[in-house]
């Protein structure tokens, strides 16, 4: 008989219920958040087990603790979960996991257990590192910009010498600090960087993204590390979806309401785009592609996205055939295509 386990986990204690195939609530228990406690728990259960989490920071712990202990398990995306009524409790919480996977209502987020995801440790926390750096630069212009002074000057942001220009002593010592925590992490972003050449050398992925125009080692690094495996992506649209790339539009009862981004990974949209907005300076089929495109007359803003949709279909080709970028790839790309439809003919 299958059997279905939703688990509502927190950093010190798990709640898990679990549930049959008639929706009958056969097991219900808290524990602490332990490898040992969570396999006793799993080892209770006979059948085939079906387990699901929501997507949260121990999602990956968990993943690789317990994904060898059930039948199927689904680290299922928060954002499409079913709201339910009533009061939220942990108990409600995993029931309602558990009957949500039983009804087959859960969307995955993908998760493996390898090298390759290992490295979202790092580039999660080198661009939360680099928001980090962004919020402390516009704290000290806003101090700056408080008195009317003039920020737009060269080497701003290592000039402390700028802080005499303050009158008021509160803002000085404010911008003082604010100097120091931008030193501080702009010498710990240096160190990321240092992490990141070592995975160049150690990646083969890496170094081949790296050839494509307008990506660099640390856009490289973030599409690896999103990506995982290529293949788990049928296509380009699937691919241009997940980097939120494209737009669906809204229909019922025959109108259009619109269109709407679809839920993906909103740091990949962000490399692209800076990607393209990069490559737009270089002299490559890139660059040729986005002044064919202003020539038919269409906007740099639509252009300039059309330029991301390519690098991105691009990165996925190389990652799947482990190729790197030359300026007629495209060409290429299109003759394999077209052998592999002939030999496919003449097996038919």
């Amino acid at each position: 008989m299958n059997y279905y386990i939703g688990l509502d986990a927190h950093s010190q204690t798990c709640t898990a219920v679990v549930v049959d195939e008639k929706g009958e609530q056969k097991l219900r228990e808290t524990f602490p958040t332990t490898e040992s406690k969570l396999i006793e728990f799993i080892s209770k259960i006979p059948g085939v087990k079906n387990l699901t989490f929501e997507e949260c920071t121990l999602s990956q712990w968990l993943y690789v603790t317990l994904v060898e202990h059930v039948d199927h398990l689904i680290v299922c995306n928060p954002v499409y979960v079913a709201k339910k009524q009533g009061a939220k409790t942990d108990y409600r919480d995993a029931l309602h996991l558990a009957e949500e996977l039983r009804t087959n209502h859960l969307k995955p987020v993908y998760h493996e257990k390898s090298h390759w995801i290992e490295l979202r440790t790092l580039t999660n926390n080198y661009l939360a590192l680099v928001d980090d750096i962004v919020r402390a630069k516009n704290r000290l212009k806003a101090v700056f910009r408080s008195e009317a002074v003039d920020t737009n000057t060269k080497n701003f942001y290592e000039d402390r010498d700028r802080v005499k220009d303050l009158e008021n002593k509160n803002a000085q010592f404010v911008a003082e600090s604010l100097y120091d925590q931008i030193a501080a992490l702009e010498k710990l972003k240096s160190e990321y960087k240092d992490k990141f050449e070592k995975n160049r050398k150690k990646y083969r992925p890496i170094r081949n993204l790296s050839t494509v125009p307008g990506i660099d080692l640390i856009r490289a690094s973030i599409i690896t590390a999103v990506v995982c495996q290529p293949q788990r992506f049928r296509n380009k649209h699937q691919f241009w979806g997940y980097s939120m790339l494209v737009r669906h539009i809204q229909m019922s009862g025959g109108k259009i309401y619109g269109n709407k981004r679809i839920h993906g990974r909103r740091e990949l949209r962000d490399v692209f785009l800076g990607a393209a907005e990069s490559a737009l300076r270089t002299e490559t089929s890139l660059r040729d592609h986005y002044e064919m495109l202003k020539a038919r007359g269409i906007s740099h803003k639509d252009a300039k996205i059309a330029v991301a949709r390519k690098i991105a279909a691009t990165c996925l080709c190389l990652l799947k055939n482990n190729d790197t970028f030359k300026n007629d790839y495209d060409v290429q790309q299109n003759e394999r295509v077209k052998l592999r439809k002939e030999l496919n003919l003449e097996n038919v």
